[in-house]
């Protein structure tokens, strides 16, 4: 047994190593690029949790800078045949009979989607393959989550943390590497990821889990606050505005609303006992002896003053997402209760499309505002549904505690300024697992003893 910062972290050499170290060493070799993805497919076959190893790293590989990785020549595809197998995986294993409520919803809204890709999408086949594999990922992760017995959902969650705290770990190094830690721009650093904002939302989900698990009672805060503290570090020199502002406002959202709706008081998520005190006073020191420096720091990272001149938070988001959001209402007010198509580009004719065989397998689309997008994509019922599936998930992650709450709530906010959640094929994968993991529950063991 290999121990590594703490009982939170403890490495064994097993299948859910040595398995995934294989598959990344895989895809950092030329020759065997492809083949990588085929060894994540087999690995998950093996069972629940290795169907959520698989996809994850599944969407690291598509986040890699690709100063360190080589191109992949079937990659798309590839990606097609790992959700395949992790549905074939978990059509072996899901117990039918008893359909969590959530997931039914689920279904019904991908099958929405579907149905309107084939009778009101301008470009069907996109909408429809989009539609089908995103419902596919999400009903697959849902079944895998919930299918878990209570010891291998917390296990797939420590190791789900241990993933994203090694990309940040082998990250820092290229801080003097200007050449893979910021091959975007000279200015916000990337690590080993393939841009800034993807490094900046990984880093702020790594931290509001660690946020999450400060709350989680009879456990040393010590190490999930240090941790906490270089992630936010980590998201300021990313100079990711969206992912910052998502987890501030999570923080924020969580203590007014969690209190309320369970009808518990603030002092009851937190134990204040021995170093959690200490470490909340320190806290409350360094904000009021640095406050006028913090300020500053938070007024630079969010409106990048180094760049332009912005007056307010405001002006900023509509300064950096104007040219996105003005074509979307466009569409909107010329399609207001079918939609453009789910799936599809404001301007769908300028969309960068790939295709396998004559299939399209990649058509990556950029928009900013979720609720905007959806909105234009599928019309006003189309929205309504999403609203209601949102607020069910709000729901079901406060029904699981105070810690998924406030990770949710994180993976929602990013999509106010980076909309991902129906793009599993790209950074969304990893808001899927999450969001997936933060509104389930693993089933019960009746004891027969």
């Amino acid at each position: 047994m290999l121990i590594a910062l703490g009982s939170n972290f403890k490495f064994s050499l097993n299948s859910h190593v040595w398995f995934p170290l294989l598959a990344v060493i895989l895809r950092l070799i030329p020759l065997t690029a492809d083949f990588s993805y085929l060894i994540l497919a087999g690995y998950a076959l093996l069972g629940r949790r290795q169907i959520i190893e698989a996809l994850l790293l599944s969407w690291l590989f598509s986040m890699l800078s690709p100063k360190i990785i080589p191109v992949a020549g079937y990659e798309g595809f590839f990606r097609y045949i790992i959700i395949l197998a992790c549905f074939f995986s978990i059509l072996l294993r899901a117990n039918f009979k008893k359909f969590h409520k959530l997931t039914f919803v689920t279904c019904g809204l991908g099958i929405f989607l579907i149905l309107h890709a084939v009778f009101f999408s301008q470009v069907t086949t996109i909408s429809f393959l989009k539609a089908l594999n995103w419902t596919l990922v999400i009903v697959i992760l849902f079944l895998a989550w919930k299918g878990m017995d209570s010891l291998e959902y917390e296990n797939t969650k420590k190791w789900t943390k241990r993933f994203l705290l090694m990309i940040l770990l082998f990250s820092i190094p290229t801080l003097l590497i200007p050449k893979i830690g910021f091959s975007v721009n000279s200015v916000y650093f990337s690590g080993i990821l393939n841009h800034p904002q993807a490094f900046g939302m990984t880093a702020i989900t790594l931290g509001a889990l660690f946020i999450g698990q400060l709350s989680a009672q009879n456990k040393s805060t010590l190490l999930p606050f240090i941790i906490t503290i270089i992630c936010i570090s980590l998201a300021i020199i990313s100079g990711s505005r969206t992912a910052g502002l998502a987890l501030l406002l999570a923080v924020i959202i969580s203590f007014l609303l969690f209190p309320i709706l369970t009808i518990r008081k603030i002092k009851s998520l937190f134990d204040f006992k021995k170093n959690k005190l200490l470490i909340g006073i320190i806290f409350f020191l360094l904000i009021i002896i640095l406050g006028p420096f913090i300020f500053n720091l938070i007024t630079i990272f969010i409106t990048k003053t180094n760049k332009s001149t912005v007056d307010s938070i405001m002006d900023a988001f509509i300064k950096s997402r104007a040219i996105l959001y003005e074509p979307m209402i466009y569409n909107i007010l010329e399609h207001p209760l079918k939609g453009i198509g789910f799936g599809l580009a404001s301007d769908f004719t300028n969309m960068d499309i790939k295709y396998f065989k004559g299939i399209p397998v990649s058509a990556p689309i950029e928009k900013g505002v979720l609720p905007l997008a959806m909105l234009e994509e599928v019309g006003v019922f189309g929205f309504i549904f999403f609203i209601i599936w949102i607020l069910i998930l709000v729901r079901y992650s406060i029904a699981n505690g105070f810690s998924d709450t406030i990770v949710l709530l994180t993976i929602l906010l990013f999509n106010l300024g980076e909309a991902g959640l129906f793009s599993p094929n790209g950074y969304g994968m990893l808001y899927l697992v999450l969001l997936a993991s933060a509104t389930t529950k693993p089933k019960l063991i009746k004891n027969t003893n």
